[in-house]
């Protein structure tokens, strides 16, 4: 794409989101379905009440016991601002209510513990952290925590092994071509509104919430799955600040279903992946490689030809190419790529700038860590030569080490997660991001994912329905909501 073809696109794009803007702020005229308040009118230690009539006075209440958790809702019939009426949420079979599940995209266990630390969310037992598989990319995260099938590549654009040729993009995004989780849920804005979640985020999220809320009150389903798309704009445009307004919005939402429902309703509440939250800044690996003497193309033949993939703006970055070891070599020269990995046998290579180490597993549970030369993990005592990966895991997430499961990640990245893995993979600095040019140029990022770090990869999953222990992986989500309710996950399987 030419400079000029780019700038009419981008002007092209910002047109058709002024359009879309219009339409999501009118909403064809309808009012909005999400009305709960977001404050109380008054509060105590273990008690705030709400006005849902606009009376000034309150007359729902949530109560919260010892353990700072609201395990009642109360209801003022009287007048006279004091609950006459409590239903103990604890008490009500969790097959006989109906079960709304909010999943939220890029909110990391860090912004909803602090959120969570101010008094919100407390309907909700204690949350577990939550681990996104590597690379922390929406469609790996959600194809296990949905529980279902691998997807064809790490994005929609990827390197076929079959057609020997990258192929994908825009095209097989909108189409949902690396989602076929998408059929198991509920809602999912329609894809064409992607794009405008990133230059418009918060109108886009406000429309979202809404249709939940209508699809919910149309009663069709007994669980509900609702995937907000748009909390990743909220994210990338905004921060941290951006999260917190999904957070608080989602919240108004569950206190308006508990309130209307008589608390006939149990919530489930996740995010697919962390968030980087800070700034960053677009690298091109592509022009490095080009000037180490690689070929850069869409069909890998030659000794020298490398396929880079570039699509979104993320911390990572997958290339093909038959020499993967030399490029990794090469990348690792690059002063914004912290570590580099790629198969070698029956084992994934994983390196640094100065250390190198491989990672084998004949089981997909234990892992050897043979450290070659220095340690690029920064295990240092948390792991012998041999690990099993839900210790290491535990052990991880728990020392708050800047690579969570780094073990299990990195080796089913190469050989157990998508159809067509990756030649090459690397981490960026949490500063720096890799991919669209064109995208570059439409949105400033205040955050991102994709990474191996923390940041990136280190969630949140929460239930009123009982208290789920972590730490936990995405692909532990269908298992914890069936051992709350008795039955899979998703229900509509």
């Amino acid at each position: 794409m030419t400079a000029n073809e780019a700038s009419g696109a981008g002007r092209a794009v910002r047109a058709a989101g002024r359009v879309l803007l219009g339409l999501l702020a009118g909403a064809g005229c309808r009012p909005p379905a999400v009305t709960f308040p977001f404050e109380p009118v008054s509060s105590g230690d273990r008690r705030s009440g709400f006005d849902t009539d606009g009376d000034g006075r309150a007359d729902f209440f949530l109560l919260v016991n010892e353990d700072g958790r609201v395990d009642r809702i109360g209801y003022d019939r009287t007048g006279d601002g004091e609950p006459d009426r409590l239903v103990h949420l604890d008490a009500i079979d969790r097959s006989r209510a109906r079960h709304l599940v909010l999943v939220l995209d890029g909110v990391p266990f860090d912004v909803l513990s602090e959120f969570r630390a101010e008094g919100r969310l407390r309907v909700f037992h204690a949350p577990a952290a939550m681990v996104a598989p590597y690379p922390v990319m929406t469609d790996l995260a959600l194809q296990d925590a949905f529980g279902d099938m691998p997807a064809p590549g790490l994005q929609a654009r990827h390197y076929s092994r079959a057609r020997r040729q990258v192929v994908g993009g825009n095209r097989a995004y909108l189409a949902g071509k690396n989602e076929p989780y998408v059929r198991l849920i509920q809602h999912r804005t329609g894809s064409l509104n992607d794009a405008f979640t990133y230059l418009y985020p918060k109108a886009v999220f406000d429309k979202e919430i809404n249709d939940v809320k209508r699809l919910w009150d149309r009663r069709e389903h007994q669980e509900l799955v609702a995937y907000f798309v748009s909390s990743a704009g909220l994210g990338t445009r905004k921060g941290k600040e951006g999260q917190r307004y999904a957070l608080r919005r989602c919240e108004q939402l569950i206190h308006q279903v508990l309130f209307e429902t008589g608390g006939l309703v149990k919530v489930t509440f996740f995010a697919d992946h962390g968030q980087t939250n800070v700034p960053c800044r677009p690298v091109d690996l592509s022009k490095h490689l080009a000037e180490k003497g690689w070929r850069v193309t869409g069909k890998v033949r030659g000794e020298k030809d490398v396929a880079v993939i570039r699509f979104g703006l993320v911390t990572y970055a997958a290339m093909h190419a038959r020499r993967p070891a030399a490029l990794a070599s090469d990348l690792l020269t690059h002063p914004r790529v912290t570590l580099a990995s790629y198969a070698e046998g029956d084992a994934v290579v994983v390196r640094t700038s100065d250390a190198r180490a491989m990672i084998r597993s004949t089981d997909g549970q234990t892992f050897r860590y043979e450290r070659v030369r220095g340690d690029p993990l920064k295990l240092g005592d948390l792991v012998g030569e041999t690990a099993d990966g839900r210790a290491l895991l535990k052990a991880t997430v728990e020392a708050g080490h800047e690579y969570p499961d780094p073990l299990y990640r990195l080796w089913r990245a190469h050989f157990a997660l998508a159809e067509n893995a990756p030649d090459v993979l690397v981490s960026l600095d949490d500063r720096s991001c890799h991919g669209s040019g064109f995208f570059a140029r439409q949105v400033s990022m205040a955050s991102t994912h994709g990474g191996l770090s923390r940041a990136n990869s280190l969630t949140f999953f929460m239930s009123t329905a009982g208290r789920v222990e972590g730490p936990l992986r995405n692909e532990d989500v269908p298992g914890a909501v069936k051992g709350l309710f008795g039955r899979p996950f998703p229900y509509g399987r």
